[in-house]
């Protein structure tokens, strides 16, 4: 892949440890100490972060996921994974969703699979091919259609699975789900986005760091690079509007972000390094 020196040098300096690191080990393919990233993951989060509950617990399990660190080299431990599901069932919710991705992406799918969860995954699957929160699920008296937020996230944690060649037995009935709905649309109407909010709040738009309620389209197009359809015709809309975030000098910028934010945050309209990273990510994923 030919990278463009001048943003790679701007995404390698050292005003954010956790880009330069993976800039370094995943565009460039070198080795890199993560002892700086490491401390500066420590610097952002608070004292007692494995003392927090609820959503904010998954937050801070994805920043340091997005550092690019291990969770041994972070001290997380095989037991923290088990006690985080032992606190918080699994309902094949979008925060559920977030929080598998963020344990394979830390090194721990063997735990995942120990439990069974990765397994069940599949029988879990709608009709359409995507998920929907258990708690909604048994409100209907026949199947109803998934959850785009929810399979937005079943698509990164998949995304992440097949670059660690886990079977997860979803990936073909999830694609068709997004086949169908042309990735961002109703498949009722082709035209009529499924997220249709204000402009940085949309699928479309560049939006980091991620919510449950929110990805943006550059971890979107990064996964279907990574799961191997950079080239398909049915990525090329997506790959349009990802290319119309640059500037003038190819930094692509920041649409929308999180009010309060687990990682430090970038500001809107502004050239964003973790865009940009995983938007040239995806391209490089997209040649193999």
């Amino acid at each position: 892949m030919n990278l463009n020196i001048n943003i790679i040098d701007w995404l390698a300096e050292n005003n954010n440890p956790a880009i330069e690191y993976r800039t370094k080990t995943e565009l460039l393919n070198e080795k890199a100490d993560n002892s700086k990233v490491i401390d500066w993951v420590k610097n952002i989060l608070p004292f007692d972060w494995k003392d927090t509950k609820g959503l904010w617990l998954t937050y801070y399990y994805n920043a340091i996921a997005e550092c690019g660190i291990s969770g041994l080299d972070f001290g997380i431990k095989k037991s923290d994974v088990i006690k985080y599901f032992q606190e918080n069932p699994f309902e094949y919710n979008c925060q559920n969703f977030m929080q598998l991705r963020a344990f394979v992406m830390l090194g721990f799918e063997k735990e995942l699979q120990n439990i069974g969860i990765i397994e069940n995954l599949y029988n879990k699957q709608l009709l359409d091919g995507g998920f929907l929160c258990l708690h909604r699920l048994v409100k209907y008296e026949i199947t109803p259609k998934s959850c785009v937020k929810c399979n937005n996230f079943a698509l990164l944690f998949l995304s992440e699975c097949k670059k660690r060649n886990i079977n997860t037995s979803i990936e073909n009935n999830l694609l068709q789900y997004y086949w169908k709905h042309k990735l961002f649309y109703k498949s009722t109407n082709l035209s009529s986005l499924i997220l249709n909010a204000r402009e940085g709040w949309r699928t479309i738009d560049t939006f980091y760091p991620f919510e449950v309620m929110r990805i943006g389209i550059q971890n979107i197009v990064e996964a279907f690079c990574t799961l191997g359809y950079g080239k398909d015709k049915k990525l090329e809309e997506a790959w349009n509007i990802l290319e119309g975030k640059k500037d003038k000098d190819g930094k692509y910028k920041l649409n929308g972000t999180l009010s309060k934010s687990y990682l430090p945050k970038e500001k809107v309209g502004k050239p964003s390094k973790w865009v940009t990273f995983y938007a040239i990510l995806a391209r490089k994923n997209k040649k193999k």
